[in-house]
């Protein structure tokens, strides 16, 4: 239940403190007194953005306040407070604070909050009911939502709309798959020409250097064999290196008779010697393994070539990249292979879907049916009550394709003569008549544990006299379970209410603002005698004021 509303610097309102109790509260004024900017207000409080310029002050900051009670057994408040991770204290303060420079911040319970937290927990909290909202009622989504809350199906609806996203996601994979599979098969000739052509070349990782070397070689084939037997041959011919190094040795032999310390000598000489006779024969080895075959030299520069021209054709760098992009060819044609097997599987399962969500949205429509022949007779009941004793209400229910919300389409229908068929409630009814509508489904659901503070703003407009009247007792019906605000121009529904407030707007002030405050019996006789007949209000209207306070 909602307490206290604060209001500061915020269009007409310089500081607003104002108490709200339980029952029915009704707020009435002349017209431009700021009575919708309290609801204005406490749009800002329940998460609407704030547009334009609302700064009383502009160098001052707005703040707009609310103290919100909870319902002994029932606190959908700290539920939300526990599962957002905010502490919960009795009462809840919801703060709203707009600074100069156009910041907006938002609180509970001097915690910082994101707007849409705030706007999540204002809607546990209160619904604000205006003309706007009544005209909500000419909306095929909006009477559908109506007929599923009646109906008890909020939890079968969110399965029908949680399983519909499901199969709208397995329905467009499929759509993807097929457009791959169609696209991958005219592509899979020319993919499979160029796998088999990397794979004719027989590629190995690491072979270009070495095929680069070979090739080489090859090449300079006789230049290399000429310059290794000029090695050995220079090692060992006659006049060659080997040679003239054993006659050193004989000298270095003799020396090493006479002098000791020319052993060393003589040994690093026979080291020489051995290592020139490897270097000989490894020469000789090598050079003798030298391939002088003119094919072995074309052979190694077509495989050359081929590397080169495939890595120019594919744009790499090297063969092993070469390897790479045949092996990704190899993969890529494997999947176009297995799609035909995937887009199967998908489509056994969307098929299995569609016929369990099916299921799904006919037991929910089901249920619907069942609900509509009740529902539109207890809201003939409450048209009855509202002063339309020849209302008829009714609902035509029709298929549609799937959709989040199923396979109904639902439209409400209506008269209020009775010599007129029911037809579409958006092309007959009035905008009071619509108002009453309104009134009676909320009537209905007023009883409900899950509703929280009701606000209606002016929505009686196009009601009047004896209607006036009946709307007045069916809010106060309503007060009985739920805390009621009502904000009217009307007489009849002023006299029910638990407190009277009024707005007024002082012009004589420096500056106009306008004020609330709620009134005593006396004032309570004046102001709705001048509601009935003007500012001066006669005996009679007095007389009548007091007959409808009796009558409350």
């Amino acid at each position: 239940m909602l307490r206290k509303l604060n209001v500061q610097n915020y269009l007409l309102i310089d500081q607003l403190e104002l108490y709200l109790g339980p029952g029915l509260t009704v707020i009435t004024g002349e017209t431009g007194s700021g009575k919708s900017i309290l609801i204005g207000a406490l749009g800002l409080l329940l998460g609407d953005r704030a547009e334009g310029n609302l700064l009383r002050d502009a160098a001052k900051r707005c703040v707009i306040e609310l103290e919100v009670g909870s319902d002994p057994g029932f606190s959908p408040a700290a539920e939300w407070c526990e599962r957002n991770g905010l502490p919960w204290e009795e009462p809840l303060l919801m703060r709203r604070q707009l600074d100069p420079g156009g910041r907006s911040r938002a609180f509970v319970n001097d915690t910082p909050v994101r707007l849409e937290q705030l706007r999540e927990l204002g809607g546990l909290l209160v619904h604000v009911h205006s003309q706007h909202h009544t005209l909500l009622l000419n909306s095929s989504a909006f009477q559908l939502g109506l007929v599923d809350h009646f109906a008890g199906v909020g939890a079968e609806v969110k399965q029908v709309a949680n399983g519909y996203s499901a199969w709208r996601k397995v329905q467009e994979e499929l759509v993807r798959l097929r457009d791959e599979e169609r696209n991958a098969q005219s592509e899979r000739d020319y993919l499979q020409f160029q796998y088999e052509e990397l794979e004719a070349a027989r590629l190995v990782a690491g072979e270009q250097p070495e095929l680069e070397r070979a090739l080489s070689r090859a090449e300079h084939a006789g230049e290399l064999a000429g310059a290794l037997q000029g090695i050995e041959e220079g090692i060992n011919a006659d006049r060659g290196i080997a040679a003239l190094l054993a006659n050193v040795r004989q000298h270095t032999a003799k020396a090493a008779r006479l002098d000791i310390g020319v052993q060393a000598l003589a040994e690093r000489l026979q080291s020489a010697s051995i290592e020139l006779k490897d270097i000989a024969e490894e020469a000789a080895r090598l050079g003798g393994e030298v391939n002088l075959d003119p094919k072995e030299a074309e052979r190694l520069r077509e495989r050359a070539d081929l590397l080169n021209r495939l890595q120019q054709k594919h744009h790499v760098e090297n063969a092993d990249a070469l390897i790479a992009l045949r092996d990704g060819l190899k993969e890529k044609i494997a999947r176009i292979g297995s799609m035909e097997t995937q887009l199967k599987e998908l489509e056994q399962r969307e098929k299995s879907m569609r016929i369990a969500w099916m299921q799904q949205a006919e037991a929910l429509s089901t249920e619907r049916a069942k609900a509509m022949d009740p529902l539109s007779k207890e809201v003939g009941g409450q048209l009855k009550e509202l002063g339309m004793p020849h209302a008829v209400f009714s609902f035509n229910q029709t298929r549609t394709g799937p959709a989040a919300t199923g396979i109904d389409a639902v439209r409400a229908l209506f008269s209020a003569n009775k010599d007129r068929a029911p037809e579409p409630l958006d092309k007959v009814a009035s905008g009071g008549e619509l108002g009453r509508v309104m009134l009676a489904l909320i009537g209905l659901a007023a009883a409900s544990k899950e509703l929280p503070t009701v606000i209606f703003d002016e929505i009686d407009t196009g009601v009047s006299g004896e209607a006036a009247d009946r709307v007045g007792a069916l809010l106060k019906v309503m007060s009985r379970q739920r805390q009621v605000i009502a904000i009217s121009h009307l007489p009849q529904i002023a006299s029910k209410a638990d407190t009277h407030l009024l707005v007024t707007k002082d012009h004589e002030a420096e500056r106009v603002q306008s004020d609330i405050r709620p009134l005593n019996a006396e004032e309570r006789v004046k102001a709705l005698a001048q509601m009935l007949s003007g500012k001066k209000p006669g005996k009679a209207a007095l007389e009548n004021a007091k007959e409808l306070l009796k009558a409350k």
